[in-house]
């Protein structure tokens, strides 16, 4: 099956509509409990209309099940909602954002205590670099939730909705933060990933579709 196909149907669990119906109270509306680690450099301002280049950690790339394109739509979709863009090619982004992703898989763990996060760290990139940040972290944030079953990918509209919420946000301690389950933050991030992977689609197909909206999740750059 392919798996852009599915997506909308395997992320409806993690941003779907509430149990009655709109209009029933709050009480009724199922909320996900999100961890929240936050921590921000003094002075740092939130970073709408900066431009941005996302990287992956290697912990992502080894991680062969995790959809990178998926990875990337919602991180993408989530960072525009907040302002930012991403930069062109050849042209040097103001930040340089890197992205881990990953499940607690230990073995007999129960399936409800089960983590899948989401990682977001930003550098400046003062010397205009095309393809990795030198400069000092200015940011970075760590989502979780607890309890997912299915694919990791199912709850990365939820993940980086919150993630994109508290960067450039210093949250001192872990906090948990309940998110209703119809949200427009988290229906807005699904949707416009959505977008994205369907028209990176039709551009590798070589259809008449439109072009990517999007890059992909670069892999990290090797030092030497």
């Amino acid at each position: 099956m392919n798996f852009f196909r599915c997506f909308l149907r395997i992320t409806a669990p993690i941003a779907g509509v509430a149990l009655f119906g709109v209009g029933c109270a709050n009480m009724f509306v199922v909320k996900h409990k999100v961890m929240v680690d936050a921590i921000s450099a003094p002075g740092v301002a939130k970073p709408s209309g900066q431009s941005y280049r996302l990287v992956a950690k290697r912990s992502v790339v080894s991680q062969a099940p995790v959809q990178m394109s998926v990875v990337a739509a919602c991180v993408h979709a989530a960072l525009g909602g907040q302002g930012m863009f991403e930069a062109p090619p050849n042209v040097p982004s103001d930040l340089f954002i890197e992205v881990g992703i990953g499940r607690d898989n230990t073995p007999r763990i129960d399936a409800s205590a089960r983590e899948t996060f989401l990682q977001l760290s930003a550098r400046t990139n003062p010397d205009r670099s095309l393809d990795r940040g030198i400069g000092p972290e200015v940011w970075d944030v760590r989502v979780a939730v607890f309890g997912i079953t299915g694919r990791i990918e199912s709850a990365l509209p939820l993940l980086s909705a919150v993630a994109a919420s508290y960067v450039a946000t210093d949250t001192h301690l872990e906090t948990k933060v309940e998110v209703p389950a119809n949200s427009p933050m988290v229906a807005s991030v699904r949707e416009n990933a959505i977008k994205v992977l369907d028209a990176n689609k039709a551009s590798d197909g070589g259809g008449s579709g439109p072009p990517p909206a999007a890059s992909p999740l670069q892999p990290p750059a090797v030092t030497r």
